[in-house]
């Protein structure tokens, strides 16, 4: 029989990383080699959850897929709209 060997190494830390865009939005907010250079979104993105009941989830999903965009697009848009009516 023969011996399986595992190499666990840790994977290499940027120390320049910017620890408070990791800590919002964990390792997809670390940038890569090629968007370095870039700049950031001019306001920052939070999150909301929201609890829906399976059925009112399924079909909200159906809707926005009709739509043909997501259902984030579609809760931004009437929240916007929402405010922009309230804010008037």
């Amino acid at each position: 029989m023969s011996e399986t060997r595992f190499n666990l190494r840790r994977p290499n830390t940027d120390p320049a990383a910017d620890v408070e865009s990791y800590i919002d939005h964990g390792t997809a907010a670390l940038p890569s080699a090629e968007e370095k250079g870039m700049e950031e979104t001019p306001e920052k993105i939070r999150r909301l959850v929201v609890l829906l009941p399976n059925s009112t989830h399924r079909q909200f999903k159906q809707l926005a897929a009709a739509h043909e965009t997501t259902m984030s697009d579609l809760c931004r848009t009437w929240i916007e709209d929402a405010l922009e009516k309230h804010f008037d």
